[in-house]
């Protein structure tokens, strides 16, 4: 933590006695040890003096008692979280103690406690705090991290896209205006910056893409997945003309999604389907459901294409990988970055499964539709 600030370990008891006593004995420079004489001082501290390490909590107090106490902390989010160890001077009850335990209690000590014991017990609340802390600061730098290196990529991308469009252009222009005047070798290297500088558009509107995908916002909304199939088959139709493919769509469930961001995920890995079968005399191609954990659905789309080594299938969903060379099969190898970012902010999983030569399978996750939500 910067500074090393103080960590704040609030004490609750309503006798100034005990508090005192448990002030003494955790007595530490590392720490702020906030006192609250009874339940409801207790949750204004916690409104007042920012984040709590730990709570000692007196379980036998006047008016509102430590499991009361504990009850409306758990209620909220701010405290939902934050351990609690209950002292008591009435006994080892057993229900009592189970009390504690189902109020949040990650310990139960009974009065006096050995000093040794409840100091250790809260350095290792302290330690953990401290750990989540730097751990949020981190997320947080990463995010920044994040946030800046995409607003670059789509400020760059876009600021490249006018002059690769001139170069084109003026590529094009020159070749045929002169064609009259350039032997064959300064045509053809003509058309190879026409080719390149249309190579480097189209991955950087990929690019440009996924920099988009990362910070447009998602509208879910109920999605039936067979139509949206249906729309993304129809719509890549002419990818498949004139070949062999043994389409097959079995019933499809309803999911909690952004129908936008959906349909670019099945033209990606419908469109790398159709792609990666073309060598093949009659392509199959499945798109499916299994059974995932409660409450997602789990969607495949299968092919028997040239599939892949599985050595390398922590490849296929990096940005700008490849598994095979564009001489063979095109791609910006952006496609399957940008639909593992889109199922990710869903909350979804996604993974494959291969072999070379024997197809490929592409699973990802997706919260199915909640009954609740019908017309």
């Amino acid at each position: 933590m910067k500074n090393n600030p103080k960590v704040n370990i609030l004490l609750v008891d309503d006798q100034p006695e005990n508090l005192l006593a448990v002030e003494a004995t955790l007595d530490n420079p590392e720490y702020n040890l906030v006192k609250a004489g009874s339940g409801r001082a207790a949750l204004k501290c916690l409104l007042q003096e920012g984040d709590f390490a730990v709570i000692v909590l007196d379980v036998k107090m006047a008016g509102m008692d430590g499991f009361e106490t504990a009850s409306i902390l758990r209620q909220r989010d701010r405290t939902r979280h934050t351990p609690i160890i209950f002292l008591t001077a009435h006994g080892r009850d057993h229900e009592q103690v189970l009390q504690g335990y189902s109020l949040g209690a990650v310990d139960y000590l009974f009065k006096p406690p050995e000093p040794a014991i409840l100091r250790a017990k809260v350095a290792v609340f302290v330690e953990l705090f401290k750990k989540n802390c730097e751990l949020q600061r981190q997320t947080a730098q990463l995010a920044a991290a994040n946030e800046e290196l995409e607003t670059f990529c789509y400020s760059v991308s876009h600021d490249l896209r006018g002059p690769l469009r001139a170069i084109d252009g003026f590529a094009s222009m020159l070749r045929e205006e002169a064609a009259g005047s350039l032997g064959e070798k300064q045509q053809d290297l003509l058309r190879f910056i026409g080719q390149s500088a249309q190579k480097m558009r189209h991955r950087i509107d990929d690019l440009l893409s996924f920099a988009r995908m990362g910070r447009a916002e998602i509208l879910t909304r109920r999605v039936p997945l067979n139509p949206l199939v249906e729309e993304v088959w129809r719509d890549l139709h002419f990818e498949a003309q004139g070949r062999n493919i043994d389409w097959k769509v079995t019933t499809l469930p309803e999911v909690e999604a952004d129908g936008d961001m959906l349909r670019q995920v099945f033209t990606n890995l419908l469109s790398n389907a159709i792609k990666f079968t073309r060598e093949r005399e009659r392509a199959e191609i499945e798109i499916g459901c299994e059974q995932g954990e409660t409450g997602e659905a789990v969607i495949f789309v299968h092919d028997n294409g040239t599939g892949f080594d599985m050595r390398h299938a922590n490849k296929l969903f990096g940005l700008f990988q490849r598994l095979h060379g564009e001489e063979q099969f095109e791609g910006t190898g952006v496609g399957l970055a940008s639909v593992r970012r889109i199922i990710t902010r869903h909350g979804g999983r996604i993974w494959a499964e291969g072999e070379p030569n024997q197809g490929a399978t592409f699973y990802f996750s997706l919260p199915k539709a909640r009954p609740a939500d019908r017309d």
